[in-house]
């Protein structure tokens, strides 16, 4: 029977994070002295990221108890430009140099293609070097919804140990599924979810900030998922990943046992993704294996529309999506895959494109 805790942090994010940790058996249960630390925020974006507060009462704490090398790893989505101003941008550049500790960026990182032990719809995956060379691996991830999986937590923050194109390979052949697979490849010893500031409405990135003010800790990702849902006010089967995992792996969720806060006492349902909501009237996407760079940039370029267009837009996203002929609507190929693919539609460049390009194209498209 695996042991989930949730603390409140009102105390303070250190006396909560020691709390969550002692309540699963202490970080000496997971971490011996000498081994090498390998700690994986969520840095996708400068919104809402993983708690660095968080992240420093852990390596003092890790140090405490005579771990070896620390060090922090992500790759955002984009490239390692991009990468590199989200370090800049949230903080963890200014942390890692304070507090002596390397901060690595994966999309400049060589890929080990390792096989996937009982696959689901990859045989091989291309993952970060570097992540073979900490003796543990300890998950950060920050409690937020999205707009393709549902949820992003534990299982789902796995995904920034990939290298570049890994990432848009991931949605082309199902995204659910390949968390599943990524999963069951690498072996993650502790999970701690920071609740402390989450997002709701959208994400992974440009939904609102909701405080909670929790912690969420466990050593099995799909029980630490499966309490955060709870908590996010999503039921079995919303979340197509942790369904697949814990149906492919045998996990009784109902054996879980919750230490600390109650989940009713803390449960607060998130405003869920709604994308009939969030595209105007009269646009119809289409997008085969649009990354979430690109779905997010649309999204977002939708909100800032200053009127909607007087005929009907087809938009489409990915390097997969094909064009309907025999339509007469307005036609726009969005991002940079999409335009090399799709060479006759009205292109929107870029990876992801500025937010405010669509309007403009649309206004001159419609005279």
């Amino acid at each position: 029977m695996g042991r989930v805790s949730i603390v409140r942090t009102d105390g303070g994010v250190t006396e909560g994070l020691s709390r969550a940790i002692e309540f699963i058996g202490g970080l000496g249960r997971f971490v011996r002295q000498g081994e090498s630390v390998l700690l994986k925020p969520n840095l996708n974006g400068a919104d809402v990221y993983t708690n660095k507060e968080m992240v420093v009462s852990l390596i003092e704490m890790l140090r405490d108890i005579g771990a070896g090398r620390v060090f922090i790893a992500e790759s955002t989505f984009g490239n390692a430009a991009t990468t590199r101003m989200f370090f800049e941008k949230t903080g963890y550049a200014e942390l890692a140099s304070r507090y002596g500790v390397d901060l690595i960026n994966l999309n400049e990182s060589e890929a080990v293609e390792v096989e996937v032990a009982n696959p689901l719809i990859l045989d091989k995956i291309r993952i970060a070097k570097e992540v073979y060379d900490a003796d543990k691996i300890i998950n950060l991830p920050s409690m937020k919804v999205h707009y393709a999986t549902g949820v992003s937590l534990a299982l789902k923050n796995l995904k920034g140990f990939l290298v570049g194109a890994e990432k848009r390979h991931f949605h082309e052949i199902g995204l659910d599924k390949a968390i599943v697979d990524l999963n069951n490849t690498l072996k993650v010893d502790l999970n701690i979810v920071d609740c402390i500031t989450c997002m709701e409405r959208m994400g992974p990135h440009g939904g609102d900030p909701l405080a909670l003010n929790l912690l969420i800790a466990g050593e099995q990702a799909a029980e630490v998922d499966h309490v955060g849902c709870q908590v996010m006010g999503y039921g079995p089967g919303e979340v197509k990943h942790l369904a697949q995992y814990v149906e492919m792996n045998g996990i009784e969720l109902s054996a879980v046992e919750v230490i600390g806060e109650k989940i009713a006492d803390v449960a607060h349902p998130f405003k869920k993704v709604m994308m009939q909501d969030l595209i105007p009237d009269g646009f119809t996407v289409h997008d085969v294996n649009a990354c979430c760079t690109c779905m997010n940039a649309f999204l977002l370029s939708c909100r800032v529309l200053k009127g909607t267009p007087t005929q009907p837009v087809e938009i489409h996203m990915g390097s997969l999506t094909e064009e309907d002929a025999a339509s007469i609507n307005l036609k726009v190929a969005f991002g940079n895959c999409c335009v090399n693919h799709l060479k006759s539609l009205k292109p929107i460049r870029g990876c992801p494109p500025y937010p405010f390009a669509l309007g403009e194209v649309l206004s001159e498209m419609c005279g």
